[in-house]
């Protein structure tokens, strides 16, 4: 069962975003560059740390993420929205930060929590936007990769910073963007 939560979760969690890929090439979600470039550069640097420490699981989930949150960064720069705003700015300052903190570490550990930690400033400018204008958004994609989330998480062999820190982090972001969303959607 172990593998199977290993390989389905991260798969689950990655086409969670398909939905969110075609909608924003139909012109019905509108994706922030800032959040979607910050999460692209952050999960290829936590899988790049995770693999360091042999933690399998949550590279593969880091790793494969990285793929979608690429396409839809093309995406949001050919779609998206251009309109940088202060926070755009202090939320890529802040992340790019926790990065070179990282960078001056080398340490993995500090690395993952350095990644969360520009990983939830990047996403700032999203959850701005989904609260200004929750119709730009799906919820939908952030709840799939919720589950796929929590699904690679119970994959984990033994709980640490490294090994689920990303996971825990990942179902905690992505469940409070997919309520959020959903509820702002519901209520305008």
């Amino acid at each position: 069962m172990t593998e199977f939560l290993r390989i389905v979760g991260p798969l689950l969690a990655a086409s969670g975003f398909i939905p969110y890929l075609t909608s924003t090439i139909k012109g019905g979600v509108r994706p922030r560059v800032a959040s979607w470039s910050t999460w692209t550069l952050v999960t290829g640097i936590s899988t790049i740390a995770e693999l360091s420490q042999h933690s399998y699981t949550s590279a593969l989930l880091t790793g494969v993420a990285t793929i979608p949150e690429a396409l839809i960064l093309i995406m949001a720069l050919r779609h998206g929205r251009f309109d940088y705003n202060w926070i755009d700015g202090v939320s890529q300052l802040m992340s790019l930060i926790g990065i070179f903190f990282w960078l001056s570490t080398m340490n993995p550990s500090w690395a993952i929590l350095a990644n969360i930690f520009a990983d939830l400033l990047g996403g700032v400018p999203t959850f701005y936007h989904a609260w200004i204008k929750p119709h730009e958004e799906a919820w939908l994609s952030f709840l799939i990769s919720a589950v796929g989330s929590g699904m690679s998480l119970m994959a984990v062999p033994k709980i640490g910073l490294v090994s689920a820190g990303f996971p825990i982090y990942l179902l905690l972001i992505d469940s409070v963007l997919s309520i959020g969303i959903f509820l702002r959607q519901r209520n305008n």
